[in-house]
């Protein structure tokens, strides 16, 4: 029973960071706008905004309340009991079986919400071109490749953690032998994760047309861009974001060894050339940034955390009586391996909040970066312009507060954003 209770205040937690947070946003929005973005919005164009935000604001609070309700009461009902009987006493069956019905749960919380605000918010706004019979296709594909990659990793992980105290010797194992071992397991975990940004990248092209750039001076220019990358880009191609919405997005794509950018159609139909290449060359900054110090701390934090496994490994299983407690709090006598990923995950939603706001601030430092680039290129003000009319065509919100910005933004908010590339321009004026 305390097990659940202490579960519960952990799942509580997205609840009570919605009811901090909210009116933040909301008391931001009151206020003017700073000069820098001040003219992003018109009166009447700021009041749409306004309402979209408004519109948004009940659905999202009965999508994450009824997410809530979801855990919930996977916890304080016979769920995993249910699932364990459903077994047959196959633990790799009911990881399947739980993971299978805890992702279709999900799903019928998720869809009405994405019909709801795709079909009538989005509609009402302007800002939704997808028909029901391509919503319907990008759900599926979306799902089906969330179900098929989310089914891979917890098998694996299933196999790997059943197989643990035969591989150790009952965890008798010396500290050398953990570490190769932890080495080896670090070493399929990175050959899964590419697999499956290799799968992330099929099922993006199922959804979209992609066509190669066409020679040309624009090409030309794009390429022009590039000069001082270490990595080269293998292909610029063209997607068809207009069919599916107003969005105007260029991208890097980043796997491995490979590089290719993609510009949705919309931008360049309605974008003036030198527009799209102010994007383009902060994309280019981000292919010619150079390791910092902060991202060398992040290789550094997952070197400790596989240390720190090597040296657990020795006395893992000492772990059985945890897992023996939590079988007894749900009523289990099976290793319900998914049950304890989610307890597991819950517990360390502090710390995973904290390591998203250090990914967070090391993201916008890189946007700054590139952002730098396209001022060096010649393109500030065509990346400001852009930022704005993009802003104002997909109701941005310009100036969020400072600290909405600090723990949720992976990019730089518009108003500090203009801020940094307005005195980049006068750092290079002055040289």
């Amino acid at each position: 029973m305390k097990l659940k209770i202490i579960l519960t205040c952990f799942m509580l937690l997205p609840l009570l960071y919605d009811a901090i947070t909210l009116p933040i946003i909301d008391r931001q929005r009151t206020k003017p706008l700073p000069e820098e973005v001040a003219d992003v919005y018109t009166p009447e164009r700021w009041q749409t905004f306004v309402s979209y935000k408004h519109d948004n604001r009940h659905p999202y609070l009965l999508h994450v309340m009824t997410g809530a309700f979801l855990d919930l009461f996977a916890i304080w009902s016979p769920f995993y009991l249910w699932m364990e009987r459903l077994s047959h006493g196959s633990v790799y069956f009911l990881a399947f079986i739980t993971m299978t019905v805890e992702f279709l749960l999900v799903q019928a919380a998720d869809l009405p919400y994405s019909y709801y605000t795709t079909f009538t918010i989005e509609e009402r706004y302007g800002l939704n071109k997808k028909t029901k019979k391509e919503f319907r296709h990008d759900e599926i594909i979306e799902a089906a490749g969330s179900y098929a990659a989310a089914a891979a990793l917890i098998l694996l992980a299933v196999f790997v953690l059943e197989h643990l105290p035969a591989w150790t010797n009952g965890f008798h194992i010396t500290l050398a032998a953990s570490f190769r071992l932890v080495l080896i397991l670090c070493a399929g975990a990175f050959v899964f994760f590419v697999l499956l940004s290799l799968f992330s990248l099929f099922i993006m092209r199922r959804q979209y047309t992609f066509t190669e750039l066409p020679e040309g001076e624009l090409k030309t220019k794009i390429l022009g861009l590039l000069h001082g990358c270490r990595k080269k880009i293998r292909k610029i191609e063209v997607y068809n974001e207009s069919k599916k919405s107003t969005t105007k997005n260029a991208f890097l794509l980043k796997i491995l060894w490979y590089r290719s950018f993609g510009i949705a159609d919309n931008f360049i139909n309605e974008n003036s050339e030198e527009e799209l290449l102010g994007v383009l060359a902060h994309e280019a900054g981000h292919l010619k940034h150079k390791k910092s110090i902060w991202n060398w701390l992040s290789y550094l934090f997952l070197a400790g955390v596989v240390i720190a496994i090597a040296f657990a490994l020795p006395h893992a299983g000492k772990a059985s009586i945890v897992i023996d407690r939590m079988n007894a709090a749900f009523g289990l006598s099976m290793h319900a391996w998914v049950l304890y990923f989610m307890i597991f995950a819950s517990f360390l939603r502090p710390l995973t909040f904290l390591l998203s706001l250090y990914r967070n601030a090391v993201s916008r430092s890189e946007e700054y970066e590139a952002d730098r680039n396209a001022v060096k290129e010649g393109c500030g003000e065509a990346l400001i312009h852009t930022f704005k009319q993009l802003s104002s065509d997909e109701l941005v919100d310009v100036n969020p507060a400072d600290c909405i910005e600090f723990m949720e933004y992976d990019h730089p908010g518009m108003y500090h954003r203009i801020q940094a590339i307005r005195r980049a321009e006068q750092e290079l004026n002055r040289d």
